[in-house]
């Protein structure tokens, strides 16, 4: 017995050894560790989900042998720095609203997706891709359009340099003693630029002001340089045309338009606008802004306006927008975004009109449905109503509460102070507020808004297509939608254009299924490998 202990004990240590040297000559094959990763999601000032969602799908990543360091931005800072700004250290979550004109894919396509755009913060660049990218623009025919926009897909699916996570499941919570006819937009969230339901809704007390609670998010009121609020921006200066709720371009500054051939739109104006100071809007306050827009080519409007030549005056109250080349999405990308200015008021200014102070100018001055009276930085933007202008609301005028924190917001819509909150507050807390309230309504908003994942395409490991496939196959959807989200997103279809938009989502493209086994086998197979911590490490040069 005894010698068979020994014997036993014997090999114990012969397979011991045998073991440590395996591992030994194991760490000897590992490459460079793979070095702890900046993980950058929105902060507490647009609620909390960003960070719940950053830290559940970074758990699962965690598991492949990664480490993050959290970094929560304010939104406006995200926007400026790692959106268009290019400063993407290594990895992001975060999301893009359920905007009107981004029912066209091109915002996904184009704007965040191909070479040298303005909004492609993770600096991507596929030469094929952008080639595709700029043909679709192009395609005044719908069918051959979609099937560039389908076959765009599945190149980006194939190269997978960031993808979706979440689709957003927005609401609205207001006080139904207080207000009536507060409506529905899906599948856009409760955006600036559209009739619902800031337009639409009517008092039903004599406080006459709508009191919206959000955050601080506008950096300024000249409409050629905001870029994170040009919704709100689009309450003080129409637009050409509005997203109606079927996903198409309704007339609203512009009576009418039409193609009179693939590089020339006729637009005919209302002949009822006036600017907020009585002065009439016509053809060449339009001609003026357009031509002046295209002169100065305002970085933040690149992508908007990049194919128009200019603007020509025919009479009055009629204009041609001049193309450099057929475009397919003018009509959603262009007409319900350019907005115009009183040439009266901007002529004569010899600064730099894309920087110029209009609220110090006193010319924070246009023709739409509210007019600019103040704004206390991190505190109060109050527009009031322009009575003379053709879609008026019933109401006096609508002020948006800088609050910045969800718990601030709850309160507001608790005591009154606020009538309507939209997108910090989370949708769970909406829902929950509007069963318990007896004066408070909940508003359900499926939409097409979607957070993704960003990786710095620029730099390792995410220059490894093998790194990035192993991190979207080990990126959980579903529990960011639950847990992230607390049921309120659905979890996003495959490639960079949302299933939401209907037929421009190719839905043929390979689901990936979430495995985190099978992302590990995907970076073993690629000769990534893993120390005795755990942690990951590079192949071996």
């Amino acid at each position: 017995m005894k010698f068979a202990i020994k014997t036993v004990a014997a090999g114990a240590i012969g397979t011991t050894s045998l073991l440590c040297a395996t591992m030994a000559m194991s760490q000897e094959k590992l490459g460079e560790i793979v070095p702890e990763l900046s993980l950058s999601y929105y902060a507490a000032d647009m609620g909390p989900v960003y960070e719940q969602s950053a830290r559940v799908l970074s758990q699962e990543w965690a598991k492949l042998g990664l480490k993050f360091q959290m970094r929560p931005i304010q939104f406006s800072t995200f926007v400026s720095d790692i959106i268009v700004g290019g400063k993407l250290e290594d990895m992001a979550v975060f999301s893009v609203g359920a905007d009107p004109d981004r029912i066209d894919p091109t915002f996904y396509l184009n704007n965040i997706s191909a070479c040298g755009q303005r909004a492609n913060g993770s600096s991507w660049c596929d030469d094929e891709y952008t080639k595709m990218a700029e043909k679709q623009l192009t395609l005044v025919d719908s069918d051959e359009r979609l099937k560039t926009v389908h076959a765009m897909q599945e190149r980006f699916q194939s190269q997978i340099p960031w993808w979706p996570v979440t689709n957003t499941v927005y609401g609205i919570l207001y006080n139904s003693d207080k207000w009536e006819n507060v409506t529905n937009p899906s599948p856009v969230a409760a955006h600036e630029n559209l009739v619902d339901p800031w337009l639409a809704a009517r008092p039903l007390t004599d406080d006459r002001i709508l009191d919206w609670a959000y955050l601080e998010d506008v950096s300024t009121y000249n409409p050629m340089s905001e870029e994170g609020a040009t919704g709100w921006m689009r309450f003080v200066y129409d637009t050409f045309a509005k997203i109606g709720a079927d996903g198409e371009s309704r007339p609203w500054a512009a009576e009418s338009w039409e193609f009179t051939d693939d590089t020339t739109v006729r637009v005919k104006l209302r002949e009822d606008m006036t600017f907020h100071d009585g002065e009439a809007v016509n053809a060449d306050d339009a001609v003026f802004t357009i031509n002046k827009i295209v002169e100065i080519q305002p970085p933040t409007m690149s992508s908007r306006i990049g194919n128009i030549a200019g603007a020509t005056k025919i009479d009055d109250y009629t204009f041609e927008f001049n193309l450099k080349k057929p475009d397919a999405t003018f009509e959603t990308i262009a007409l319900t975004y350019l907005f115009i200015l009183p040439e009266h008021l901007w002529a004569d200014y010899e600064g730099d009109m894309a920087n110029r102070d209009v609220i110090a100018d006193g010319v924070a001055i246009g023709s739409g449905p509210f007019m600019f009276k103040e704004w206390r930085v991190n505190e109060l933007h109050d527009l009031r109503t322009h009575t003379s202008h053709f879609a008026a609301p019933a109401y006096d005028g609508i002020r948006r509460l800088a609050l910045g924190q969800a718990d601030a917001i709850r309160a507001t819509m608790m005591d009154g102070t606020a009538d309507i909150a939209t997108t910090v507050l989370p949708v769970a807390a909406m829902s929950d507020l509007g069963a318990q309230e007896d004066f408070l309504d909940f508003i359900e908003i499926p939409s097409h808004g979607t957070m993704m994942t960003w990786l710095n395409n620029k730099k390792a490991p995410f220059t490894d297509l093998e790194f990035r496939r192993a991190l979207k196959t080990a990126t959980a959807r579903q529990r960011a939608a639950v847990e992230g989200w607390l049921g309120f997103a659905v979890p996003a279809g495959e490639g960079n254009v949302p299933r939401q938009t209907g037929k421009w989502y190719n839905s043929d493209l390979e689901p990936v299924a979430f495995d985190v086994d099978a992302a590990r086998k995907i970076l073993e197979d690629a000769g990534y490998g893993w120390d005795d911590d755990g942690r990951l490490h590079y192949p071996v040069n």
